[in-house]
């Protein structure tokens, strides 16, 4: 009993007795960085690959402001600075405005009027003077004129891919009677005598002056049609090659064309 007595009283003291813990102390506060004291730490400008930037690096020079370029900044050398706009450039905008379309014009018409000098079967001489090739008379010239223009105009068409209506072709010509000089001294009822050039008469001599020789020359005109309207460029390069086979194949000398 005794000792179950003294075992309570060591209990209530030892619960009564106050405890003491190691009291809080709050750890220093940290100590500001000296760049320029601080060994391990260099300064900020000895870590760059470039000398530090002297007043004398900047210059007050005007800089040429173009397209997608930036103003640097007041601590920036003057230059041209990389702008976003070199790498994603914006795609070019098609352009809005339709074109023009020049339609041109359709036509299943050829015409041609030329002058020329005539060669020596186009022609004829009356009353029987006639030499070389020459016609017998009129109405031969104009039949032996009509053939050679018929084909030229169906050999010009082949030529060009178009299609002519031969029937349609037209010649406007009339032959003229020539007194050639290699049937002899002599002079027309007009006081004309007429030079060949190889199978062609380009020159006439007038008995009133006999040492001026002056070209001679016709008119012709022809006109035939076309199946199908083609281009007016396609006529005139139709009409063309007409000249160029008469000139070339038949011996005519061309002075002028127009339509």
């Amino acid at each position: 009993m005794i000792v179950f007595i003294a075992f309570l009283i060591l209990r209530t003291v030892d619960s009564c007795t106050p405890t003491f813990s190691t009291p809080l102390i709050p750890p220093p506060a940290a100590q500001p960085i000296n760049l320029l004291s601080n060994p391990q730490f260099p300064p900020i400008a000895f870590q760059v690959d470039e000398p530090i930037p002297q007043s004398r690096d900047y210059s007050d020079e005007p800089v040429d402001i173009q397209r997608d370029s930036i103003i640097p900044l007041h601590t920036e050398k003057l230059k041209q600075r990389f702008s976003l706009f070199d790498m994603f450039r914006p795609l070019a905008l098609p352009a809005t405005t339709p074109p023009i379309l020049i339609t041109e014009k359709l036509t299943d018409t050829v015409s041609l009027n030329i002058t020329f000098s005539p060669p020596v079967h186009w022609t004829f001489c009356i009353p029987s003077c006639g030499v070389n090739d020459q016609a017998v008379d009129a109405d031969d010239a104009y039949e032996k004129a009509k053939d050679d223009v018929l084909e030229a105009v169906q050999s010009s068409c082949s030529n060009a891919g178009v299609k002519c209506k031969m029937e349609s072709v037209e010649l406007q010509y009339y032959p003229e009677s020539v007194l050639i000089e290699d049937f002899g001294p002599y002079f027309d009822l007009s006081g004309n005598r007429y030079k060949i050039s190889g199978k062609t008469v380009p020159y006439k001599i007038n008995n009133l002056n006999p040492g001026i020789i002056k070209n001679f020359v016709l008119p012709m005109k022809i006109n035939f049609k076309l199946t199908s309207p083609v281009p007016e460029a396609t006529t005139k390069n139709l009409k063309q090659k007409v000249i160029d086979y008469l000139a070339a194949r038949k011996f005519l000398h061309i002075s002028s064309e127009s339509s």
